[in-house]
């Protein structure tokens, strides 16, 4: 049982082929579909498809503005893209502890780590959880931050009612090959009316080209930073049906992800596994379910056991903190403790919208028996 079954649906296959022969101009029919898809049912201003979520968050650095000598706030339990954005900004990643209940940005932490060169926070909605809004919306109007959230888990989930994505000054969201909805590589960008000039200059290279297909100019010049941030047709055309049938595709997941809770609440409830927590007000898109062991000896023990029947369960980051790259920026392994703990405890279960319930149970069976044995 893998993750990631199954080839692409005819719907998706065929606008592929539909987008082919319109011809594959950047900014094209599936584009601009996909973008009016996008904001009619987000309920944002501006979705802007781009290469990747990397793409998107660094976008999104260069419009806080970020640059040299300022810092960025992000979670070490990451993706290094988010730090990567800041470093090729000119900024210094700040790295943060996480809430171990939901693997998500600590506030309490973040605010301990703000001084007066920090410049944006990047909050996570990990398992596409959403992020303590709340509290780091809070946090970033008082000390003037860009908050920016990377989505890229939760295109589809909410925070009371609101797509996650759509809260902070700028969301970014994957359609990687691993995403609920993917393209192979992709990304979008959100954003407010207040930053539509400058997304679209930066978009397009730095150039005023946006203005010229308005006809508001005879013809378009470079006009500063910027780089090619277009998705390609090709990709928004296998992305559009596929989110044309988001609510169908998440209703799927979600059974799954519902089966797990219930086969493992009596387990929970005696202190033998944490099972994902979805906190009241959250809604998440059924991209992945976790659960978390009481030692990292007891997690590979139980992972290596389903993996010899054939159930694909996995790890997951490796801290920023614990990298390479994280010792070059001056952190110790014994940093930022709960990101050490979720590295070493954590293992993703198969979740995905071809799966059944009974299989669900079926793999809660077999990580039990593994749990007691």
């Amino acid at each position: 049982m893998i993750f990631y079954p199954g080839a692409p649906d005819a719907d998706v296959a065929q606008a592929v082929q539909d987008a082919a022969v319109r011809g594959l101009f950047s900014g094209g029919h599936y584009t601009t579909a996909l973008e009016r898809l996008f904001t009619g049912s987000l309920g944002v201003a501006h979705l802007m498809p781009t290469p990747s979520c990397t793409a998107a968050l660094g976008m999104a650095c260069r419009l806080a503005p970020v640059g040299p000598g300022d810092e960025v706030i992000l979670p070490s339990y990451n993706f290094p893209a988010a730090g990567n954005a800041a470093l090729l900004a000119g900024a210094t990643p700040v790295l943060c502890d996480i809430d171990p209940a939901t693997q998500n940005l600590s506030a309490p932490d973040v605010e301990r780590r703000i001084t007066p060169r920090t410049r944006a926070v990047i909050a996570v909605h990990y398992a596409a959880v959403a992020a303590d809004m709340e509290r780091l919306g809070a946090l970033c109007r008082a000390h003037g931050l860009t908050l920016i959230e990377d989505a890229a888990q939760a295109v589809g989930a909410t925070l009371n009612g609101r797509h996650l994505g759509g809260i902070g000054r700028f969301g970014c969201y994957s359609f990687h090959a691993t995403k609920v909805f993917a393209c192979g590589e992709g990304g979008a960008l959100v954003y407010g009316p207040e930053d539509a000039e400058a997304a679209a200059l930066y978009r397009d290279n730095g150039t005023n080209r946006e203005a010229f297909l308005r006809g508001d100019c005879l013809c378009y010049a470079w006009q500063g930073l910027g780089e090619s941030m277009r998705m390609s047709e090709l990709g928004a055309a296998a992305l559009y049906p596929q989110l044309v049938r988001r609510d169908e595709t998440i209703a799927k997941r979600l059974r799954v992800h519902r089966a797990y809770d219930a086969a493992f609440r009596a387990a929970a409830e005696r202190g033998l596994i944490q099972p994902m927590a979805v906190p009241e007000g959250r809604a998440v898109n059924g991209h992945m379910y976790y659960v978390r062991f009481r030692s990292g000896e007891e997690r590979d023990r139980v992972r290596a056991l389903l993996g010899a029947q054939g159930i694909e369960a996995l790890t997951h980051y490796v801290p920023l903190h614990l990298s390479p790259m994280g010792a070059a920026l001056g952190y110790r392994p014994d940093d930022l403790p709960e990101s050490r703990r979720a590295y070493e405890t954590l293992l993703r279960l198969p979740i995905h919208e071809r799966m059944s319930e009974d299989q669900a149970y079926g793999v809660a069976e077999r990580l039990l028996e593994a749990v007691r044995a």
